[in-house]
């Protein structure tokens, strides 16, 4: 929220600079140039925001700036700077069509976007990091304390700097000194460490379980740090019957739009699909959605015919299986277009948990604790674990997206639904 804030101070202020040196070149009226140039500029600082927003440039880790960083940043401006011309030249209704002052006004904003970031990733990563510790309870190579360690060890700009690590709350309290903003309880019985737990809670430090500072810091739930009570208090299906509204309203008026939009290079696709090797154009699949039911997906295929003659396998992003045009196809998500018609049959939504193979969710149900309360709710065309994750070949990938699964069916609601949206997008057009 706070590079967002900033941006749109910074936009305005790239947009004065741009008018004053318009006027200061052409000994024109402020006020006479300003007018006709506001309301197009702040309906395109608008529309330049959400580009920056499906380029994933509000992302903590996007602020500190690495060469890919960098690059991704340079594509977002050039992006918008294009948008910015279609906007002003194809649209009739404004009375101007800047050129120059277009240019001026995407460099100045390039700078302080640049500029800003720079800013933003000194302060949070050397004056405002909270220090944290962890209380393993006697196991330090828990694998969720290591992801945590490592992540805020390379994302200095999260906030967050470890202290310590200990096996006890006796030893923390022993060698605190006192400047401590949060401590993570990883051991459940340290929570039954009632004596030295008060002393905790009398100091000013917030005490936080293991689930919590994995769904604050890296957004996911890991499994190994929750029980079955965690899904009574947290994942509450019933109470969100009007988001479950708005959600299938959307979903169906996006898919028509989507449909509408690209049904006209439904025949190309096919065409190509058909003269690679001859085979059918779309292939269907079962796969598991709401409360366990099964039903057929649809795609346009992208493997070979025979590609499942020994049974089914995990699909890899390099798979031997899939043709020369299935391949292109699967670079731009084109072979997804046709689940539009799962979402018209209410076998899907347009975002939630990906659904899989029944054959694999009998695997994994056997392998990966609540696994099967994923399918209390509707499935997805994309989800939160899609963008955070992407593939799963194995169980063990498949553990990591259900603990990203867990997060969303916690903290699902609209306007985290359009963020995976439009982050899908970025995906689509950066991948």
């Amino acid at each position: 929220m706070l590079l967002l804030f900033g941006d749109i101070l910074l936009l305005g202020a790239a947009f004065a600079i741009m008018l004053y040196i318009y006027v200061s070149s052409h000994n024109g009226s402020f006020k006479n140039t300003a007018l006709p140039h506001i309301f197009p500029f702040s309906i395109l600082g608008l529309i330049w925001i959400v580009i920056f927003f499906v380029f994933n440039l509000y992302d903590r880790e996007v602020s500190r700036l690495t060469i890919p960083h960098l690059r991704q940043i340079f594509t977002a401006f050039i992006t918008a700077l294009m948008v910015g011309i279609i906007f002003f030249y194809t649209i009739p209704f404004f009375q101007i069509a800047p050129k120059t002052n277009l240019l001026i006004f995407g460099g100045i904003a390039f700078i302080f976007f640049i500029a800003w970031r720079r800013i933003f990733y000194n302060i949070f990563s050397s004056h405002f990091r909270k220090k944290v510790v962890f209380i393993v309870g006697g196991r330090n190579n828990q694998p969720q304390v290591n992801d945590l360690v490592q992540y805020i060890t390379a994302h200095p700009q999260s906030g967050f700097i470890v202290s310590g690590i200990y096996d006890l709350l006796k030893q923390f309290k022993e060698s605190s000194r006192g400047d401590i903003s949060r401590v993570f309880i990883v051991s459940k019985e340290t929570w039954r460490d009632s004596e030295n737990f008060k002393r905790l809670y009398d100091t000013k430090n917030e005490v936080l379980d293991l689930a919590y500072a994995y769904e604050d810091i890296m957004g996911r739930i890991p499994i190994e740090a929750i029980d079955e009570g965690w899904f009574m208090h947290n994942v509450r299906s019933h109470k969100k019957k009007i988001y479950d509204f708005e959600k299938r309203v959307l979903s169906i008026i996006i898919a028509a739009l989507i449909l509408v939009i690209t049904s006209p290079f439904f025949a190309i696709i096919a065409l190509l699909v058909k003269f690679n090797d001859g085979g059918p154009v779309l292939y269907s699949q079962t796969r598991v959605g709401k409360n366990g039911k099964n039903f057929r997906l649809y795609k346009f295929r992208s493997m070979k015919v025979d590609a499942e003659k020994n049974g089914p396998e995990w699909s890899t992003k390099e798979d031997l299986r899939i043709t020369p045009v299935g391949r292109i196809l699967r670079k731009l998500h084109i072979d997804e277009l046709p689940q539009m018609f799962n979402i018209f049959k209410g076998d899907i939504d347009l975002v939630g948990p990906r659904p899989e193979r029944p054959e694999f969710v009998l695997q994994l149900e056997k392998e990966i604790p609540f696994y099967h309360l994923r399918h209390i709710i509707t499935p997805g065309f994309t989800g939160w674990a899609q963008i955070k994750f992407r593939y799963a070949g194995s169980v063990i990938d498949s553990k990591d997206k259900f603990e990203y699964d867990l997060y969303y069916l916690k903290n699902r609601n609209t306007f985290m639904d359009l963020g995976i949206l439009l982050r899908t997008l970025q995906i689509i057009f950066t991948h």
